[in-house]
């Protein structure tokens, strides 16, 4: 499309939070910019000092800011955005970057939109109908849906959902106007897992297409990209939210029917928690996007490296990654600073997400339950 590069910026420090994974989706999302362009890529931080970011051909956002915190300065990051748009530049901003730059009137201003605290809102993650424009057509994806956002009255809709009967944006473009460039957004994007869906990427593809003048040809749409195939050492499976059941690989796994997943073969994520098979072997744990652990299974068992984790009886618990390890089958032995193996041929394990010590608590209660259920119907229809 063309030879100059899209400029891709990710969010750290002071322009990230606790609950993305800004890194790994920008990762993501470089791969579909470069169907279309070459990418180059910086940080937030080295926006300030950086050449003119007008070399690019497309400024790509994908940044965030912690609601739980002050607001940071804006300045130094938002001047050059700003500067670059009013030379001609066209920018596109992703997911959480509607968050950003909370304090400072003139992002939402460019962006067309803005996230409200104490109004927008998402339902829980997993698989939802995403509504684009003509002549896209309509796709599944598994991600966070932002509702209630608040949407700027040159901004044309690109795309919606519906949740509980109420239509809601999803993404939106502005058109460049006394020599500026066109702005794009869309809040797909939560997890890695969203750009594998064929959908997202076309919508990207369409955005980019709109912001450079290209005209845009719509493909049909499949469910999700193929995985590019991991070695299957490991069994696993989704039990429920946030929890998913390891086993040596040939294990039967038990199931429970819960259906709210994402699993390409590759990627398994239930809820924020993701377990990413690895090609060359074992897998890694992730929280929020965020790599957290590894796990590898061996002869003796399934080695664990989750930084911080304690063995507490059947659980190897590690509090600061809001993941704990719950043992059904095998016996715990730590090896230090959070490593640990789960020993036995037939050993089995249910990683459980939740990123505070409560919400560990619920979720391992849970799984206790869910366990316990199967006995309790056998004694009601005893």
């Amino acid at each position: 499309m063309t030879d100059r590069p899209a400029l891709l910026i990710t969010g750290v420090g002071a322009h990230a939070d606790p609950w993305h994974g800004l890194a790994a989706t920008s990762t993501a999302l470089a791969s579909v910019l470069e169907e279309r362009m070459p990418v180059h890529r910086l940080d937030t931080d080295e926006v300030a000092g950086a050449p003119a970011l007008t070399d690019a051909a497309l400024l790509v956002v994908n940044i965030s800011g912690d609601l739980a915190t002050d607001a940071a300065a804006a300045s130094a990051v938002l001047d050059p955005l700003l500067e670059a748009v009013a030379s001609g530049i066209p920018l596109l901003a992703v997911h959480s970057s509607s968050l950003a730059f909370r304090d400072d009137p003139r992002w939402g201003e460019l962006l067309g939109g803005r996230w409200v605290p104490g109004v927008t809102m998402h339902p829980q993650i997993g698989w939802s109908l995403v509504q684009p424009t003509a002549p896209l057509a309509p796709f599944r994806v598994y991600d966070e849906r932002y509702s209630y956002l608040e949407i700027g009255s040159g901004s044309d809709l690109r795309a919606v959902h519906t949740d509980d009967g109420i239509t809601h944006a999803l993404a939106w473009s502005r058109r460049g106007v006394a020599g500026h460039g066109g702005v794009a957004y869309s809040a797909l994007g939560h997890g890695v897992e969203a750009y594998r869906s064929a959908g997202t990427r076309e919508l990207v593809h369409a955005l980019v297409d709109e912001l450079l003048g290209a005209e845009h040809t719509a493909h049909p749409v499949p469910s999700s990209q193929p995985a590019t195939g991991a070695r299957a050492d490991l069994e696993a499976t989704v039990l429920d939210y946030e929890l998913i059941a390891l086993a040596p690989r040939g294990v039967t796994m038990a199931e429970t029917g819960f259906t709210d997943r994402f699993d390409d073969g590759e990627l398994l994520t239930s809820g924020y928690l993701l377990v990413e098979r690895l090609p060359n072997g074992g897998a890694a744990l992730r929280s929020h996007g965020r790599d957290v652990g590894r796990i590898i299974a061996d002869a003796l068992g399934l080695e664990v490296d989750l930084l911080g984790a304690e063995v507490d009886g059947r659980t190897l618990r590690a509090e600061a990654a809001g993941i704990a390890l719950v043992a059904e089958a095998g016996e715990w032995r730590s090896t230090g600073d959070g490593s640990a193996i789960l020993l036995g041929e037939d050993w089995r394990v249910v990683v459980v997400h939740g990123p505070a010590s409560t919400k560990l608590d619920n979720r391992i209660r849970l799984l206790d339950d869910l366990r316990a259920l199967p006995e309790t119907q056998k004694e009601q229809h005893a």
